[in-house]
């Protein structure tokens, strides 16, 4: 399938990647993402289906969209997950990802890259088995080490491990995650601390920005930038002499949106231009009450003309309200 004419926004960024949640519902409960009882999920009936799914990606297709990542909650617990990725691929998508927890992906890695799916993304905050088991309130790490030595062998590679500092918590590991790309074609991803105000930890002064990040890593060899491109949020470097890669994400103390090509779709329909507005765009509710493609398309073309041109976390408080739960939203 050519590509087609990707859409620009109103401030000239070109939109040809959608983040999509398939479910709000997870197997962790990780202190930062949600609160310790959880959430009350959505009810299957509000959750879009693999058909509506796959429709709005075939018509954003047509207006370039390029690239889409699977997330959730965690997506691998929902079901015809592989069918999922199979007929997102066959829609003409040239990038197709995934963001997991690990949990799950050893027993469906080699399925999930038959049917398409290119690369995952695993979140890991932590190297030891206890703390693990304390972050995630009962994950056991050792699913996930599992699961990163099978994705790799399975070809979804480079596999790329987000790993979130939080002053207090983990960041006594960040040397560790970074002597990870010693040896190994990994790509570490350092993300800033976001604030999800459900889990009631988030302060400021627990996030480590990029700056740190990166003076702390350079203590284990010089560091080496590659040229930003000004597509995915990551800031790429690696250690001089290593495998892999150091990425840093800093969407509090060095925001990206000059650069951002995303829009995000919620698990129960809504099209979200920016993490972090409460603007938002239903598409179930047409979908279910007869839109043609046309209203569909139309309704995507909004979504575009409504991006802001970036977010106000640093300047408006009210802003750092807007997300009660990650898992809501979509990692």
């Amino acid at each position: 399938m050519k590509n087609t004419q990707s859409l620009t926004d109103n401030y000239n960024r070109t939109i040809d990647y959608l983040r999509i949640s398939i479910t709000d519902k997870c197997n962790l409960r990780c202190i930062y993402c949600m609160p310790e009882k959880g959430v009350k999920p959505f009810a299957q009936a509000e959750v879009l289906t693999d058909d509506e799914i796959v429709r709005f990606v075939r018509i954003a297709r047509k207006h370039g969209l390029s690239k889409v990542r699977i997330t959730g909650g965690e997506p691998l617990i929902r079901k015809n997950i592989t069918g999922l990725i199979s007929s997102i691929k066959e829609t003409g998508i040239r990038e197709l990802g995934l963001t997991t927890n690990g949990i799950k992906l050893a027993e469906h890695a080699h399925e999930l890259k038959k049917a398409g799916l290119d690369r995952v993304n695993i979140s890991l905050d932590t190297l030891d088995p206890k703390r693990y088991t304390e972050i995630t309130k009962g994950g056991d790490i050792n699913l996930v080490l599992a699961s990163i030595k099978t994705a790799e062998k399975a070809g979804l590679a480079p596999i790329k491990i987000n790993m979130v500092p939080i002053r207090g918590i983990n960041d006594d590991e960040i040397l560790s995650f970074a002597e990870l790309t010693f040896k190994n074609d990994y790509h570490i991803r350092f993300i800033e601390f976001m604030p999800a105000t459900c889990s009631g930890m988030w302060k400021k002064e627990k996030c480590i920005n990029s700056a740190d990040i990166l003076k702390k890593i350079s203590a284990l060899g010089e560091l080496e930038q590659f040229e930003f491109r000004g597509k995915g949020p990551s800031r790429n470097y690696r250690i001089k002499g290593t495998k892999g890669v150091i990425g840093v994400i800093s969407p509090i103390s060095d925001h990206f949106c000059e650069f951002c090509n995303r829009l995000r779709l919620t698990a129960n329909g809504n099209i979200r231009p920016c993490l972090f507005s409460n603007e938002k765009i239903d598409i179930k509710a047409p979908m279910r009450n007869g839109a043609t493609d046309k209203d569909i398309e139309d309704l995507f073309r909004r979504a575009i003309e409504i991006k802001p041109q970036r977010h106000r976390l640093n300047e408006n408080k009210s802003s750092q309200n807007l997300i009660k739960t990650m898992s809501k939203i979509g990692g």
